[in-house]
């Protein structure tokens, strides 16, 4: 968490960096983070740009999880 914090304190606000927490990273090195909401965004290491990929974590485990 630290070493996000470092890395994309350019691109975050001081709140976003301080209230959020990682919960992984993609393949290309993406941190996947929640913020005190429960909204669940992945940040772009190239660019900074920032995305909603889910409106909490469970909706995003029912997403990418199907049944078998």
């Amino acid at each position: 968490m630290l070493d996000f914090r470092q890395q994309y304190k350019e691109f975050l606000s001081p709140n976003v960096l301080e209230t959020s927490y990682v919960i992984s990273m993609d393949g290309g090195g993406n941190p996947i983070f929640i913020d005190p909401s429960g909204h669940v965004f992945i940040c772009d290491h190239d660019c900074g740009e920032i995305k909603r990929i889910a409106d909490s974590f469970e909706l995003l485990i029912e997403d990418c999880f199907y049944e078998w």
